[in-house]
């Protein structure tokens, strides 16, 4: 029987260096010809090792040149990199020097650069083709060689991905970049210079927010769950295979589409989401799709304390082998700075001043006011929103609502898109204090907030007794203390029996630990939402988005 192991393993390995010796020259050539004679791998931000390799079908040099130069015709010359960019916005007075913001421009610039003349067909197409052939092979060494499978897995069991992955040579996939660090600091402005300028084709790259992104992911699953039924039926048999998988088909999909992808405000509170990231991004990565997302939290401490976690810390790993960790290291919030001086809409009611040019807005002649209009959201529903005004000549047009009839029904990111994409100002009546207590309200609130900032919308508040948006949000980590939630005081949380078997119920006043991790969550994402605020409720944020404000 070590004899028959013996003869399986040599056969595997002179398979295995005969394709690297064939895909190793290929990859030189198509090398030496795509990248940039001033730029070595190492500074053109490539990784090399071959940890992070990926791999390149045997295709003819000449093959690969035409495919790459049809692709994109931009040369390195023509790039609009982001530490000129951000140069010459300081000159011009945009932009403060700021040697943090330096330090990520470079680390981007880098990224375009490596991300010139850069495909992920060919290694897609190559992954495509080698499991068409590793699967018959495996499905015969089941059926004909049960005895040598035993043998050969038990001393090493690998996935068929890892297999394919033997069969290869590193082709110089880049790296992406998870930039991280306090709000306000310039990191989703960076990551938009970034993506505006990037040499792949607009086709091919993708920026999004993480709440939408994974609404897409949701719905393609959907689809394909929905699609399986009408093909197959109903099927009351657990189907492990790939092909069968629709996390994994979603991932193969998204990396056909997509060769860039941008996250804005990269964070996870959901447990369905934690437990598929690991598998969806395993396919976005293996085919070669570059990741560049920003984030105010270190991807060590994502869904911290989140149920089943032990779940999500492969997706970590994952994460922080493809993409450069980048830490801002800066506590400036130049929202807060560039706003201060201008004339805000933001009304607390307590203040008198405040509330007569809030009733002298309301009360403006010459605006066209409509009732009970009704938009088209997600999912084939309506909306209904209560007034709508349009302002001076048409370029501004209001939806107003109150807080209630946002934040205090089932509404979600998708419907707070389909206001944001209609309107270009909401009127939101009577905010009131937000807690972690009510922190249902309070995400909603938090997400129609990310949502309108992501469409460069304008707000106009009155807030019950808050005086400034930072002072919405009340008793942070004090009150995450009683809620059972703070790192250093697990007092409030108790442990039932069931933990011991891997089934998180640890409850705290009456909230499940998986709870309390999308309220620790929430804690992050109140000073974020406090920031945008302020600057979306700035007369200076309407005239930088090209509208007239109230005189």
């Amino acid at each position: 029987m070590q004899r028959i192991s013996k003869c399986v393993h040599h056969h595997a390995q002179r398979r295995t260096s005969s394709i690297q010796r064939s895909v190793a020259f290929h990859f030189k050539l198509c090398l030496s010809s795509s990248t940039p004679r001033n730029h070595s791998t190492a500074s053109m931000g490539i990784n090399s090792n071959k940890k992070f390799g990926m791999i390149v079908p045997s295709l003819s040099f000449h093959s690969q040149r035409l495919l790459l130069q049809e692709q994109t015709k931009q040369s390195q010359s023509q790039l609009h990199l982001v530490t000129d960019v951000l140069r010459e916005a300081v000159k011009k007075g945009e932009f403060v020097h700021d040697p943090a913001q330096q330090i990520a421009a470079k680390r981007l610039s880098n990224l375009q650069k490596a991300l010139l003349d850069y495909s992920n067909e060919m290694l897609i197409q190559y992954i495509d083709d080698t499991e068409r052939k590793v699967l018959p092979e495996q499905q015969q060494q089941r059926e004909g060689h049960e005895q040598i499978e035993e043998i050969v897995s038990s001393s090493n069991n690998k996935s068929h991905e890892s297999q394919i992955a033997q069969n290869s040579s590193p082709i110089m996939v880049p790296r992406g970049l998870f930039i991280h660090g306090n709000v306000g600091t310039g990191k989703t402005q960076l990551m938009d210079i970034f993506y505006n300028s990037s040499p792949i084709h607009e086709k091919y790259r993708k920026r999004v927010h993480f709440h939408s992104f994974m609404q897409d992911v949701h719905k393609r699953i959907h689809n394909l769950n929905k699609k399986e039924i009408e093909l197959n039926g109903r099927s009351y048999s657990i189907d492990t295979s790939k092909d069968r998988n629709p996390i994994v088909q979603v991932g193969i999909q998204l990396a056909s589409e997509t060769r860039l992808l941008c996250f804005d405000e990269f964070q996870v509170t959901d447990v369905a989401d934690a437990l598929m990231l690991s598998q969806l991004f395993e396919q976005l990565f293996q085919r070669g799709t570059v990741v560049v997302a920003t984030s105010n939290r270190h991807p060590e401490t994502l869904y911290e304390g989140g149920l089943n976690r032990s779940y999500f810390l492969p997706f970590i790993d994952l994460l922080c082998r493809h993409c450069i960790v980048h830490d801002m290291n800066h506590d400036t919030d130049y929202r807060i700075i560039t706003t201060n001086g201008s004339e805000s809409y933001f009304f607390p009611k307590t203040c008198q001043e405040s509330m007569k040019h809030y009733v002298e807005i309301t009360n403006a002649t010459g605006d066209k006011i409509v009732k009970d209009v009704k938009v088209q959201a997600a999912y084939k529903r309506v909306m209904n929103v209560p007034e709508v005004r349009v302002h001076g000549d048409g370029d501004v047009n209001i939806a107003r609502f109150h807080f209630r009839d946002l934040c205090n029904i089932e509404l979600g990111s998708s419907d707070y898109r389909a206001i944001a994409q209609e309107f270009n100002v909401l009127m939101i009546d009577d905010i009131p204090l937000l807690t972690l207590r009510e922190h249902d309200q309070a995400r909603r609130f938090i997400t129609l907030v990310d949502e309108l900032y992501e469409a460069n919308c304008a707000l106009i508040c009155t807030t019950e007794t808050a005086t400034s948006p930072d002072t919405l949000f009340l008793g942070q980590a004090k009150e995450l203390a009683s809620l059972g939630g703070d790192a250093q005081n697990k007092e409030g949380v108790k442990t039932e029996a069931g933990e011991a078997f891997g089934i998180d119920v640890a409850q705290g006043n009456g909230m499940t630990a998986g709870g309390l991790a999308s309220v620790q969550e929430l804690s992050f994402a109140f000073k974020r939402a406090a920031s945008r605020i302020t600057e979306m409720t700035s007369k200076s944020w309407w005239e930088k988005n090209g509208m007239k404000g109230f005189e």
